[in-house]
């Protein structure tokens, strides 16, 4: 007689697994003072009890989420700086800077990349108190990447002047932050597919920083 093959079995996460996943997708869906310990335990399948003993409070999971969601992402971004050593090698930094943000701010490819664009959004719209901290556990690494790119090139430059630049460079990047609808018919191109609307917008950026700022050193 034929054997007759076994399916695999689907696997099976940790609890504390499916709360963060079901978490994370909440939060963002709903944002956190909407969403509550109830609806992530349905959504997760475990009862509220699991959700305190494995993060203690809803503020301490909001935390994780993002803990867990910005280390599971390669930014691509750590060292950049520091592989500077002259026009050249700061103009590829730069260029490496801009496109791993706008890939980060308009791929639709990975669902955590996705999920946490949403939780970075609410966050931006409606800062919850947890904000501050926030900023500077997971976005000042990597917005300070830029910082100090801008400062190699503008050496000797008053503070408000290099902000100046900084900012403006930034916001060239993190006006795609939010770009669902209706704000995709102004900043995504109709008819473009999104890989090269990226790349489009990576040359559009980088020529804007290379035509004002040119390397000087550290």
């Amino acid at each position: 007689m034929r054997r007759t093959e076994k399916r695999a079995e689907p696997a099976i996460l940790p609890a504390s697994r499916q709360i963060l996943n079901a978490a994370r997708a909440l939060f963002a869906e709903h944002g956190f003072a909407e969403t509550t310990v109830r609806m992530i335990a349905r959504e997760a399948r475990v009862n509220n009890a699991a959700i305190c003993y494995y993060f203690r409070s809803k503020e301490q999971l909001y935390t994780e989420v993002f803990k867990d969601a910005f280390s599971s992402i390669d930014t691509g971004l750590d060292g950049i700086a520091e592989s500077v050593e002259d026009a050249a090698t700061w103009r590829a930094a730069v260029d490496a800077w801009v496109g791993r943000i706008l890939y980060f701010f308009l791929t639709e490819e990975d669902p955590a990349i996705v999920a946490i664009r949403k939780l970075v959004v609410r966050e931006r719209s409606h800062p919850t108190p947890h904000c501050a901290a926030l900023l500077d556990a997971f976005f000042m690494p990597i917005i300070s990447v830029l910082r100090r790119l801008t400062d190699m090139a503008m050496p000797g430059r008053s503070a408000h002047e290099r902000q100046a630049a900084f900012v403006s460079f930034l916001g060239q990047c993190t006006c795609f932050l939010d770009h669902e609808k209706p704000w995709d018919k102004v900043l995504l191109s109709p008819t473009l597919p999104r890989a090269e609307w990226i790349n489009v917008m990576r040359a559009q950026i980088t020529e804007n920083i290379f035509a004002r700022l040119k390397y000087e050193g550290v």
